[in-house]
Parts: C-alpha cells; structure tokens; sequence
C-alpha cells in the first residue's frame, strides 16, 4: 500500500512538471511551425526544453508502473 501511495505522489509531481513545462514552453514566441511537430513541440525544442519534458513524462511512468506493481502485488 506504501508503494501505491508512493507512486500516486510520482506521478502527480511529473504531471505538475508538465504542465508547467507546457505553460513557461507556450510563451516562448516562435516565427512558425509545421504540421507534423505543432506549435507546442517547436516551442519546446526552440527553448530546450524537451529534456526536461521527457524526464516528467518518465517521472509519470515510473509513478503509473509502481502503482501498477503494487495493485498485482500478491501479499501473504
């Protein structure tokens, strides 16, 4: 139960990160985009802050898996 918690807390920190990641990555001004992209990723690639964006994206996965790994964990 400890791991569950533990990860719902990850996982919820990794979501903060990201939408503060999109939020500061949204207004960085841009001159134009393409499709395949979008605006957003541009922007994010244009400010450097995709590395920052995939460790919050891992943050939220690694949270998701340890909540995952205790709910199919098998207590004696």
């Amino acid at each position: 139960m400890k791991r569950a918690i533990i990860g719902g807390f990850i996982s919820l920190i990794g979501s903060i990160w990201v939408l503060a990641i999109i939020i500061s990555a949204n207004n960085y001004a841009i001159n134009g985009w393409t499709t395949p992209p979008g605006k957003i990723i541009t922007q994010m690639i244009e400010s450097n802050l995709m590395v920052w964006f995939g460790i919050s994206v891992a943050t939220i996965v690694l949270g998701i898996v340890l909540m995952i790994i205790e709910y199919f964990k098998k207590d004696n």
